[in-house]
């Protein structure tokens, strides 16, 4: 030690302190060579120096009474920490960290999700159902620090059909975040600021993981599901990493807070009988069981090309460098149309190309033309082949060791001052008495092991065994410090007498169980509900009150009796692990008082505006000139349900695009279909459901745009289900563009859904006859196709939205004409095709004022809207697709007045009628008059709402759509 030397020359000396430690010394990097230093004689290398995490570390008094002053070393390069260095780092003990259910099982949740949080990050485990971001929308729950999902059970639409619109409104929603942050540094820039401290612009990866197929179920979205810069890393667990030969006790996956075990079970190739007689369901189970008990992939395990393309697809639909503005040179006969295609003028300037199209009977030159490359995830046609898998994903999870509690008196009586106590609390080391260094250890109580919990999901009684043979349960350094169990449970599992075994023999372990069994079919989205008890207090013939029951779940049963063994699982129920561990029941969410959540709007002069509207609809008078001037209307009884009245993504007040149509003697017609309509159906229809889904005879589809068709798999398995039991022989349309009959084809991969008994009715392209126009060949159904599906034709052409994008017109035997827009610019084609509707169902995204808005974002405004109404002639205008941004109506100038002599020439003026749609309304084609004679009372009571919802947070539609815009 005597022997050290020191260093000779520096740029600065003394270097500064690092952190006010004064043992420990920052090494300034100086592009001034240092002079040779001699350590017995051998030079210390030159490059020691440059290293960038270089340190002096200034000694002690016994190192400078044995000549040694500085003690020069370096660390090492900074990196991702391994298993072993994540293990033996405790936590600090003041980070809050808790799991809160998010979801249960009813009506509009599917699924059970839960929320663990770190103050530095969350995790969504369990189930991404459809209704889930509605749900985390209703609860202010932001997703942002989100960066890890862990998916249970199988992977299939009722567990994970939420999925992709939660992946997108998470894309845009920190893609918005970290714009707004670039924008502050660029502003701090220009007035000579550097950036906020812990300002971090680098995009988060996104990391799913799930069980097999989840992948595949991810690639299948390509056609319609596309977001730059957001890396998105599916941890597909195709193998079980844990067999009983295999005593591995090291995590399959960790991170700063938290170790995962993955769990795959595989159901037994028999049910075993249980002690009560057991339903059809489950008895058709047992045959999908010993079906699917063989290895469900049909991956090739010795290529893995298959594997890979799928992965690969899906970092193009989320990673790349496709640019929308790039144009690629082809030939006009090789051009994949329908596209749009420019070509050079003279003077080299790009126009657009308006001549002859192959296939359009004229003589078309071979000419150059550019057109945009579509982005890399829609140029694969077609995924490998793939087939329905049984793995039920399951998970452990546990945090780190915490450190102890830090003791003060301690640490003053060892010297250590005050504002080193932060030092020491983070692990470092600090100064005591005469220069002795105090450890973290000295002044810190006992380390607490980490605990955690642990996420299990039955989809049936066929994977108990298997779940009860894992060897984590008796592997101590695993299982040690759980505390929880969340049971997700599938129909009748509950009560299985092998799980109610296994549960009293891990009695140290809280068991929570979720399940459609006896978890209440309460009401979730409570601001939707209590606006559905305001309207009906207005119009209560067109407003129902949703569907629930706080004391029956969805399967039927009483939810008020209690376990011995398990605790039913509750809505906000939260257990909090550290600082400390505590059961937070007073989180819990209380079933609401809708009435006493509506009362503050109905204030009396919208009480007495209903009232007058209802005097007047029913005055004799009033109802003899309806019947009169609407005696012509076809079909007067054909009811229009709104089941989903919003753009872009689903808020507390509307869900995305969805509206039925039930014909009396035809059947029922969907028109769109986005996240979460089958819930929404629930909801209105109650226990009519069944029926409305046996006389369900089609769905159209407009665009791929995620808000409108994300619900259809779950409606066409429900329609599958319920018609296989009383009519097998019966087939459901689905009409819309090929790439949405594709994504249903490659979809019916991954699950069976009821795929093989669709008539699907493909539009790809303009009818080559009807030249100058984009509408497409009408579909003209046979007399038999009429007397199965209720409709004559369906005509169709392509709007101004985005690629594909479709409307339609319904037409009826009766001579009903049902017109629905979808989401568009006004169209001269749909007017054509529409003449004479009935019914026109069209999008009112944006009030009149914001023109510019839908001119950019290509929707339509309200008065636009109704102008197309006005140029069809049709008889009825229903307004529908408004943006989430406010709980509001615009102002219509409507003439309420009845014109009885109006005649077959102006009918269509003098008798039009509009409304404006709301969730779950319920209005009859020929009530259009009474539920109009309600809108003054309804614009005022949506005045009231907006006036005291004024300073509240509101949705921005610009930030977190499933609408691409493109």
């Amino acid at each position: 030690m005597r022997s050290r030397s020191v260093i000779r020359r520096v740029q600065r000396w003394p270097p500064p302190f690092v952190n006010a430690n004064p043992h420990l010394l920052s090494w300034l990097k100086s592009p001034v060579s240092f002079a040779d230093s001699v350590f017995y004689k051998a030079r210390l290398p030159k490059t020691l120096f440059d290293y960038p995490v270089t340190s002096v570390l200034r000694g002690t008094q016994r190192d400078r009474e044995l000549g040694a002053h500085f003690l020069l070393f370096q660390a090492a390069k900074p990196s991702h920490p391994q298993p072993a260095e994540l293990a033996a780092r405790p936590t600090h003990v003041r980070m809050l960290n808790y799991i809160q259910i998010v979801t249960t099982p009813t009506a509009d949740t599917n699924g059970t999700c839960l929320l663990l949080y770190f103050e530095n990050k969350r995790y969504i485990f369990g189930n991404i159902s459809e209704g889930t971001q509605r749900a985390l929308i209703q609860r202010n729950i932001g997703v942002q620090k989100v960066e890890d999902m862990f998916l249970t059970g199988l992977v299939n639409w009722h567990n994970n059909g939420g999925l992709l619109g939660t992946i997108l409104v998470l894309a845009d929603t920190i893609a918005g975040k970290i714009e707004s942050l670039k924008l502050n540094i660029a502003q701090r820039k220009g007035k000579g600021l550097g950036p906020r401290s812990g300002t971090n612009t680098t995009m988060p990866t996104l990391r799913i993981h799930g069980g097999k197929n989840l992948t595949h179920l991810l690639a299948t979205a390509r056609r319609f599901i596309f977001r730059k810069g957001l890396p998105l890393s599916p941890h597909e667990i195709r193998h079980d990493p844990r067999s009983k030969e295999q005593q591995d006790s090291g995590p399959d996956w960790q991170d700063n807070n938290i170790n995962v075990w993955y769990m795959p079970i595989q159901p037994s190739p028999t049910v075993p009988t249980s002690p009560r007689k057991r339903t059809h369901d489950e008895f058709t189970e047992v045959a999908k069981v010993n079906k699917q008990s063989k290895p469900s992939s049909t991956y090739s395990a010795d290529n893995q090309r298959d594997l890979q393309l799928v992965n690969l697809v899906v970092t193009q639909m989320f990673e790349s460098d496709w640019n929308m503005d790039a144009l690629v040179e082809t030939t006009l006969h090789q051009a994949e149309l329908p596209a749009k295609l420019f070509v050079r003028d003279s003077k080299g300037h790009i126009q657009v190309y308006t001549g002859p199209l192959p296939g359009s009977g004229q003589e078309v030159p071979d000419m150059p033309v550019l057109t945009r490359k579509p982005w890399p995830g829609a140029m694969v046609p077609s995924l490998p082949r793939t087939e329905p898998s049984s793995q039920s994903m399951c998970y452990i999870v546990k945090g780190y060791d915490r450190r102890g509690r830090f003791n003060p008196q301690v640490a003053q009586k060892l010297g250590v001052v005050k504002t080193d106590y932060k030092l020491l609390t983070n692990g470092q080391n600090a100064v005591g008495k005469d220069g002795a260094v105090v450890t973290p250890e000295m002044v810190l109580g006992e380390t607490a092991p980490g605990n955690g919990f642990v996420v299990i999901e039955l989809p049936d009684t066929s994977y108990i065994d298997a779940l009860i043979d894992r060897t984590e349960w008796s592997n101590d350094s695993i299982i040690k410090g759980v505390e929880v169990a969340f049971w997700i449970l599938g129909p009748g599992v509950k009560d299985d007498h092998r799980l109610q075994e296994f549960m009293r023999k891990k009695s140290t372990i809280k068991h929570i169980v979720t399940s459609t069994d006896i978890c209440p079919n309460r009401i979730s989205l409570e601001s939707v509900a209590a606006q559905a008890f305001k309207l009906r207090c207005i119009d209560p013939d067109r407003f129902p009150i949703p569907s629930y029951n706080n004391e029956v779940s969805l399967s039927n049963n009483s939810t008020t009796d209690t376990s011995s063994i398990y605790e039913g699982g509750r809505l906000g129920k939260t257990i909090q692990f550290a600082p400390q561990y505590l059961h937070q029941d007073d989180k819990i969410v209380p079933f609401p008082d809708l009435e006493k959540l509506a009362r503050n709007d109905l204030v009396d002069e919208v009480l007495d505006m209903a009232r007058q509207a209802r005097a007047k609809i029913s005055d004799p008078d009033f109802v003899a000139k309806v019947e009169k001037v609407e005696s012509d209307i076809p079909h007067r009884d054909a009811e229009i349900v709104t089941l989903g009245t919003g753009s872009a993504l689903p808020s507390k007040y509307r869900n995305v695009s969805a509206t039925l149509v039930l014909v009396p003697g035809c059947g029922n017609y969907l028109f769109d279909c986005g996240e979460n309509t089958l819930g929404q159906m629930r909801r209105v229809f109650g226990n009519e459901l069944p029926e409305v889904l046996r006389d369900l005879k089609a769905i159209w589809i407009s665009h791929l745009h995620a808000d409108h068709h994300l619900g259809t798999a779950s409606v066409i398995k429900a329609w599958h289900e319920e018609t296989s039991k009383s009519r097998p022989s019966a087939k459901l349309l689905v009409a819309s563009h090929s790439h949405m009959i594709e994504w249903l084809q490659e979809y019916a991969d991954l699950e069976d859904y009821g795929f093989d008994r669709l008539v699907t009715t493909e539009f790809q392209s303009p009818d080559t006859e009807r030249r100058g126009t984009r509408i497409c060949k009408p579909r003209i159904f046979t007399k038999e196709e009429t007397d199965s599906l209720g409709l004559t034709q369906i005509d169709a052409c392509f709007v101004h939205h985005c690629f594909g994008a479709l409307a339609t017109v319904f037409t009826f035997p009766s001579g009903l004409k049902v017109a629905y827009s979808g989401d568009c610019r006004p169209n001269d084609d749909f007017v054509k095709i529409g003449k004479g509707a009935t019914l026109l169902i069209h999008e009112s995204t944006f009030d009149d004022e914001l023109q510019g808005d839908a001119i950019a974002k290509k929707h339509s405004t309200m008065s636009e809207a109704i102008d197309v109404g006005r140029r069809m002639g049709a008889r009825r205008i229903l307004l529908t697709h408004f943006s989430q941004r406010y709980q509001k109506i615009a102002i219509m100038e409507e003439n309420l007045e009845i014109r009885a002599d109006a005649d077959d020439s102006n009918k269509a003026q003098l008798d039009e009628v509009t409304l404006v749609a709301f969730d779950y309304m319920r209005v009859k084609l020929g009530e259009f008059r009474k539920a109009q004679a309600f809108l003054p009372a309804l614009q005022k009571l949506f005045e009231e709402a907006q006036t005291m919802d004024d300073g509240k947070e509101t949705i921005d539609d610009g930030q977190g759509t499933m609408d691409d815009g493109n």
